[in-house]
């Protein structure tokens, strides 16, 4: 039997830590926080897991893609 689809929300919010020059994401499936991204203006994105795991990304987009890998890959 197949398994039938399950409805998942992404959010990405921006944290109180936001200011110019530095950006810092918070993302969220399903309401529960899987991990933080952050760019200082010029460096590269650094990704951080709720695990506390950091790794870079050459873009905010790829950030995203890797923690919901991460997430799909651990958690599901």
């Amino acid at each position: 039997m197949a398994k039938s689809s399950k409805k998942i929300q992404v959010e990405v919010k921006e944290t109180a830590q936001n200011k110019e020059g530095f950006v810092e994401l918070a993302l969220y499936v399903n309401q529960e926080k899987i991990g933080m991204i952050q760019q200082e203006e010029g460096k590269p994105v650094t990704v951080i897991t709720n695990a506390g795991t950091e790794s870079k990304a050459k873009s905010i987009d790829e950030g995203i893609n890797n923690l919901l890998m991460d997430y799909n890959l651990h958690q599901l």
